[in-house]
């Protein structure tokens, strides 16, 4: 499938900001499942670019000049696999067991421990199967009602659990934190999904370590939980990492500027 995406962020402020820097995971990967045909960044200041300890693309973008915006457009084509639930190989540096370790937006409670004990058992990673990681992501979907504004992303996974209700960062974190409490890998996916139209936006969901004790080895395998189906053709993978922290489009700080909005415009067209 084709994606045209394009992906606007403004930030204004009723004062002006004396200095800005940006964190942009914002480029889409170049690994199994999906191949970027073309991809642009329209951004101010001055921007290096690197490549994290997970395998992101990422722009560092500093203004040191006084400013009452700042707005940043990404725009291109995507194409991606038409295999719905695809293994993808193992894709950076980081072992597959360091996305076992809890975050603090990923430690479970009692709650999310007794999730993982219905939904693993004690069987460990002999429990890491497809069937039981589509069984997690039915319980996330089916516990966790999606109402916007009702968290942020700062809430823990235990918070959402609790509360009963969140978005995609909140059902991908309650995923995380139940494979964590039964030390089983599993990582945060940041991206963009073509939904029904009007409804394209950047999106959040999991791959999780599919192990094979035959061949001695895995693979990863996504479930985009609120859409309660194994990740397909309509996603775009932006960045991978432990939580919403490691692999959020834009995370930053500045000097100044009071009175902070945002305006997020996202469009995704694909056939």
């Amino acid at each position: 499938m084709l994606l045209d995406i394009r992906h606007e962020t403004l930030y204004r402020y009723t004062s002006p900001a004396t200095y800005s820097i940006q964190y942009l995971r914002l480029t889409p990967r170049t690994d199994s499942g999906q191949r970027v045909r073309t991809w642009k960044i329209d951004a101010p200041g001055r921007r290096w670019r690197q490549v994290d300890a997970y395998g992101n693309a990422v722009q560092v973008l500093s203004i040191i000049e006084p400013h009452d915006e700042v707005r940043v457009v990404v725009q291109g084509q995507v194409e991606t696999s038409d295999e719905r639930g695809m293994l993808l190989p193992e894709d950076s540096a980081v072992p597959p067991m360091a996305f076992a370790l809890p975050t603090e937006l990923t430690a479970p409670d009692e709650a999310l421990f007794a999730v993982a004990a219905e939904c693993f058992g004690d069987g460990g990673a002999r429990a890491a199967t497809g069937a039981a990681f589509e069984r997690l992501a039915s319980r996330v979907h089916a516990h966790l009602e999606y109402v916007q504004g009702s968290t942020d992303v700062h809430a823990p996974a235990s918070v959402a659990w609790g509360q009963g209700k969140g978005v995609c960062q909140d059902m991908a974190h309650a995923f995380l934190a139940v494979c964590r409490a039964a030390s089983i890998p599993a990582r945060y996916v940041s991206g963009y999904v073509l939904d029904d139209p009007g409804k394209s936006a950047t999106h959040a969901w999991v791959e999780a370590w599919v192990s094979d004790a035959q061949r001695g080895a895995g693979a990863w395998q996504g479930f985009d939980i609120a859409h309660n189906r194994n990740s397909g053709p309509e996603l775009c993978r932006l960045a991978v990492g432990r939580d919403y922290l490691d692999a959020g489009p834009i995370r930053g700080a500045r000097l100044g500027g009071l009175g902070v909005t945002m305006r997020v415009a996202v469009t995704v067209t694909g056939g």
